[in-house]
């Protein structure tokens, strides 16, 4: 089979077959592009809603075109080639019925094209073509233009018809017609008459018609044209106008007018301007075209600004003026009203002005008692009695605008007294005052009376201040409570009542048995008086000790208060380091408490006084450093502790400037009473370092034996007063008041705790800070118990803290920066705790701030405290010092110790061998005297050895009272006070002092 080629095959074909084969390619390849012509959508027919948009495509090899025969619809078109594929994009916009018919698409080459049908159908129109009609101005002077606006919304194909005043003179206006940009169904047609005359003036009417749905609408407005401006007031005024004194009240005037006036209110004639007296508001404004409203406002009427008020409007063509008259209503007020009498004949008057506007009228009346006319009245009737005329008259004053009117009542006698009221009245109220009329033969009882009562309740003010300054006044309580019971929270605490704690009698000592001497401290509810004691131990036959006690003017609770205080001491028991009880005397005289007595006083002064020794000790060790390691920063060192200044005492009370000698009385005793001279002591002398040397012998019952002060002693000072918080808690009680001033320093350094409150001036005292009818030491007081006021062993330990910064800066007063004023009260709230002292290590402070705890429940424990203060002390400190000391405390005879003994021992304390002797009726009132030094110190403990001139035995005729003062004692009992040491043994002492530091 032989098959030719293309070109072999045309070449055979004659030349008129080619030709047709070269057309039928070509037909069947426009059949193939027509084909391929599509139209998106592919429907033949889509419904549109009214106002909607829509989108054709049309797509084809060729470029393609789109086309309608509707003339209202404008296309918009874009055309975009993708590969070899065109695309032509019909967007249709707001569509409506006029939109309606078929959208078709082609090419040139294409045989026939494709189309589509859009169909938007048109709801049914509504009765009627909404149609406003408005004009510039409806009113206007003949030569303005008349501009007229007719406009319709919401039909797109409306003609407009205009009918006018002009048309019928043959004034032909072309009107314009308008589209709004942008919104293609709102137009309108305008009408505008230059130069308008008075012809141009009637109905302007302007028709609109669908011509779509042949609806017709038709609105007309009315020109009026004038040949001249005018002014027209509405206000309808009376002559004269009312106001009320002091209330505001304003003006109201309407007017017609064209073109628009100029208004101008006046008072008197004169305008009101912001120069004007009056205080007044004027407000005009425009209500339409042609109608104004202007308002004149007076504020708070006065009686002055009464009179002719015109407001004025006026323009070019016209004037007018409305005037009216205004008058200020003023209330009736009764200004004066007095007693007007003639003294000489007896005939009395009184006289009553008042004042308003209308004119008041007056009244008199007699009131049947002296309440003021509270009750019924009588009329006074004109001149009708003998007894009495009445006389009126009235004027007007035209710079106030107001009547005056004065009424004169005038009595011919007057027997009693006599109330009388005048009122006034008028339209707007009335005012009423009274009088009472005294005849001049006033009986001198009334009088008298007068004063009586008077007295009586100027005694009675005298009572009620004198009553509330006894109950402000501050009252004596004792600082220490027993807790009994606390709730399970640990936030309420239950304290035992002191009154219902039993009293040992045996505590009793009798009144005989005291010699008392000077006051060693005196406060605003008692003091204390230093004492001689006979027959308190075996070992002693007398003993030195302090003697607590009220004022003689001591009211029964404080007399309850120091009882209550006893009934806690005995109730407590003895420790080393507390002010321990020896006796009391309740029976038969003021009520006695019978302690300890203290040589060294209290410990702020017993640091104030041995400071130079402390920083002695820091500037020899200066000066050793300095030696070795030149004058570097050891040198600094030791100017930073001697160049301090000795800080205040902070307000702690000097016992030294009580009086030299001030002598109790006690109970009366039978015979003569006589006083014995003491030899004085050098109990009440300052410290110094070369007084006191204790013997060889004594030596074991000392903590401390040497006079200067080192840090070991502050640390052990602080220890001491743990020991003793800890025993205090250990028995439930809480001190309230620990500081330093009730920290009591003995002989060899032993420490005693104490309540110094009832010998100390508190309400002078800048420590204590009065709250109610008491005095708080606030700067000790733990957070809780200052704001709460809750009391606890643990709001202790926040006082302890307190007191070891005072011990380590040798006596300062807490918080020096902070005023005792709400500033400390918002400082303690926010946190504040004070800053390390110089002289404490960072152990010391780091124990400072577990006190200071915001929360008392971590606090540490008073027996914590103790291990942590005995952690800083050597063994032999505790253990060979002052373990040593407390248990020769113990063993001894001492009063606080025997009286808490079973009573099975064999001794009884209200007998002694040293007194047996000595009758009762023998024991003579003893002075104990001065050396010429006062006395610093505060309270007390035991001196078993008074010193005395052993060189000078007393005389023969000393009684035995006075001997007993001088009398060697060397018993091993524990004292506070030790004798002087032998001369020999000073140059060893002394060797001694730099290794103490």
């Amino acid at each position: 089979m032989t098959v030719l080629h293309e070109t072999e095959l045309t070449a055979t074909m004659p030349a008129f077959l080619q030709k047709m084969l070269v057309f039928l390619v070509l037909f069947l390849t426009s059949v193939k592009e027509i084909s391929s012509l599509e139209i998106t959508p592919s429907a033949h027919e889509v419904v549109l809603n009214l106002y909607s948009d829509f989108t054709l495509r049309c797509s084809d090899h060729n470029e393609v075109i789109w086309k309608t025969d509707n003339k209202h619809t404008k296309l918009d078109t874009v055309l975009e080639k993708r590969g070899t594929i065109f695309t032509n994009t019909l967007t249709l916009r707001n569509l409506t019925g006029l939109n309606t018919g078929e959208y078709s698409c082609t090419n040139d080459q294409a045989l026939d094209g494709k189309s589509i049908y859009i169909f938007v159908p048109v709801p049914f129109p509504t009765s009627f073509i909404n149609v406003s009609i408005s004009a510039v101005q409806t009113v206007l002077k003949q030569g303005e233009n008349i501009i007229v606006t007719c406009a319709v919304r919401g039909i797109e194909l409306i003609s407009y018809t205009w009918r006018y005043p002009g048309q019928m003179v043959g004034k032909e206006v072309k009107p314009m017609t308008h589209i709004v940009p942008g919104d293609k169904h709102y137009t309108s047609s305008i009408l505008t008459i230059h130069n308008a005359d008075l012809d141009d003036q009637g109905l302007y009417a302007c028709e609109a018609t669908d011509t779509y749905f042949g609806q017709q609408e038709e609105q007309s407005i009315f020109i009026r044209v004038i040949e001249r401006g005018f002014v027209t007031f509405h206000a309808v005024l009376n002559e004269t106008v009312f106001a009320e004194l002091h209330k505001s009240h304003t003006f109201l005037i309407q007017m017609e007018a064209y073109p628009s006036p100029t208004i101008i209110w006046f008072q008197n004639n004169k305008p009101l301007t912001s120069e004007s007296n009056s205080d007044f508001a004027i407000n005009s404004r425009n209500l339409s075209e042609t109608r104004y409203q202007t308002t004149l406002t007076l504020v708070r009427v006065k009686a002055s600004e009464g009179g002719l008020y015109t407001v004025r409007a006026f323009h070019e063509d016209d004037l007018k003026e409305l005037s009216f008259y205004l008058q200020i209503n003023v209330p009736a007020t009764v200004t004066e009203l007095r007693d007007s009498s003639n003294k000489t004949n007896g005939e009395q008057t009184v006289i009553c002005t008042t004042e308003g506007m209308p004119q008041p009228e007056i009244t008199w009346y007699t009131c049947n008692n002296d309440k003021w006319c509270a009750g019924e009245t009588t009329k006074i009737l004109g001149n009708t009695s003998e007894e009495m005329n009445l006389q009126t008259n009235f004027t007007y004053e035209d710079d106030r605008k107001v009547y005056v009117v004065t009424s004169k009542l005038h009595f011919h006698r007057v027997d009693e007294p006599i109330f009388i009221q005048c009122a006034a009245q008028n339209l707007l109220g009335a005012h009423t005052q009274q009088i009472t009329l005294v005849p001049y033969n006033l009986p001198f009882k009334v009088i008298v009376i007068s004063v009586i009562v008077a007295f009586v309740i100027l005694m009675v003010l005298f009572l009620v201040i004198l009553i509330f300054l006894w109950r402000k006044k501050p009252r004596y309580e004792i600082r220490w409570k027993v807790i009994e019971s606390v709730s399970s929270d640990g936030h309420e605490y239950i304290y035992v009542d002191p009154m219902q704690l039993p009293y040992d009698s045996s505590w009793e000592v009798p009144r005989d048995r005291l010699v008392l001497g000077r006051t060693l401290g005196s406060g605003a509810f008692g003091r204390v008086v230093e004492a001689i004691a006979h027959s308190l131990s075996h070992s002693q036959s007398t003993m030195r000790v302090a003697v607590k006690m009220l004022k003689s003017t001591a009211r029964s609770s404080e007399k309850q208060a120091l009882m209550s205080e006893l009934k806690i001491m005995s109730h407590l028991g003895p420790h080393l380091n507390i002010v321990n009880l020896l006796g009391a005397c309740t029976k038969g005289g003021p009520i006695y408490i019978i302690t300890e007595y203290c040589r060294n006083g209290d410990l702020v002064d017993y640091l104030h006084r041995n400071k130079h020794t402390f920083l002695q000790c820091y500037s020899e060790k200066a000066k050793q450093e300095a030696e070795l390691y030149g004058n570097g920063m050891r040198v600094d060192r030791l100017q930073s502790h001697t160049s301090e200044s000795v800080e205040s005492d902070g307000g702690y009370m000097d016992m030294s400037k009580d009086e030299s000698l001030d002598y109790v009385p006690m109970s009366d005793m039978k015979g003569e009473i006589k006083y014995v001279d003491i030899d004085s002591s050098n109990y009440g002398a300052t410290y110094e370092l070369d007084s006191y040397s204790p013997s060889a012998s004594e030596k074991a019952t000392l903590i401390s034996e040497s006079p200067l002060l080192s840090y070991i002693d502050l640390v052990g000072v602080s220890f001491q007063v743990a020991k003793g918080m800890e025993f205090l808690a250990s028995k439930n009680c809480v001190h309230r008041d620990l500081a330093a001033r009730n920290v009591l320093i003995c002989e060899g350094k032993l420490v005693k705790i104490c309540d110094f409150g009832l010998a100390r001036d508190i309400m002078r005292d800048s420590n204590y800070i009065s709250k109610g009818n008491t005095f708080l030491p606030l700067k000790w007081m733990a957070p809780e118990s200052i704001f709460n006021n809750l009391y606890t062993t643990l709001s202790d330990v926040w006082s302890f803290g307190i007191l070891l910064w005072e011990i380590f800066t040798l006596g300062g007063t807490p918080y020096p920066e902070l005023p005792m004023n709400d500033q400390f009260y918002n400082a303690i709230k926010r946190g504040y705790r004070m800053s390390k002292p110089t002289h404490a290590s960072n152990e010391i402070y780091e124990i400072m701030q577990k006190c200071w705890e915001e929360k008392f429940e971590i606090r540490p424990s008073f027996s914590q405290l103790v291990v942590l203060m005995g952690n800083l002390l050597t063994d032999s400190y505790k253990k060979q010092k002052y373990q040593q000391v407390n248990e020769e405390f113990l063993k001894s005879d001492h009063p606080a110790i025997m009286r808490t003994r079973p009573r099975n021992t064999g001794f009884s304390p209200s007998r002694s061998t040293a007194s047996d002797s000595v009758s009762s009726s023998s024991i003579l009132y003893t002075a104990v005297e001065q050396n010429g030094v006062d006395n610093d110190y505060i309270i007390p403990l035991p001196d078993p050895k008074p010193e005395g001139d052993t060189n000078n035995p007393p005389e023969a005729s000393s009684s035995r009272a006075s001997s007993t003062l001088n009398e060697a004692n060397t018993s091993s009992t524990i004292s506070c006070d030790s004798p002087l040491a032998p001369e020999q043994e000073e140059e060893q002492e002394a060797s001694e002092l730099k290794s103490d530091c």
